[in-house]
């Protein structure tokens, strides 16, 4: 919906920059990491495809495999945040998670 509607900003020209659409709000971001992910296309994608894979796989798994799952991705922020606005470290950390998110 929020695509849809960035869209629909963006044709009417009423939005005058790139509709990223990261998994949080990219006027909150406070690491380099999340300003390196709001300004790079290509990082926004894979942390909308991660994010997408990770909300899904909280709502199907039982709630014990559920937290662990939590417990994962707290860790693995903290791994992609130790990349800072390092590009190539973090298109690896996001694709090592996406592998890893569809082995569950």
């Amino acid at each position: 919906m929020l695509k849809l509607f960035s869209w629909a900003l963006l044709c009417t020209g009423l939005l005058p920059f790139p509709a990223y659409t990261a998994s949080y709000d990219c006027t909150q971001a406070s690491t380099s990491a999340e300003i390196a992910v709001c300004a790079n296309p290509s990082l926004n994608r894979l942390d909308e495809d991660m994010a997408v894979l990770y909300r899904s796989l909280l709502d199907d798994l039982p709630r014990r495999q559920a937290a662990r799952l939590r417990e994962d991705q707290r860790s693995w922020l903290i791994a992609r945040n130790s990349c800072g606005a390092d590009v190539r470290c973090l298109r690896a950390r996001y694709q090592e998670r996406i592998s890893r998110l569809n082995e569950y």
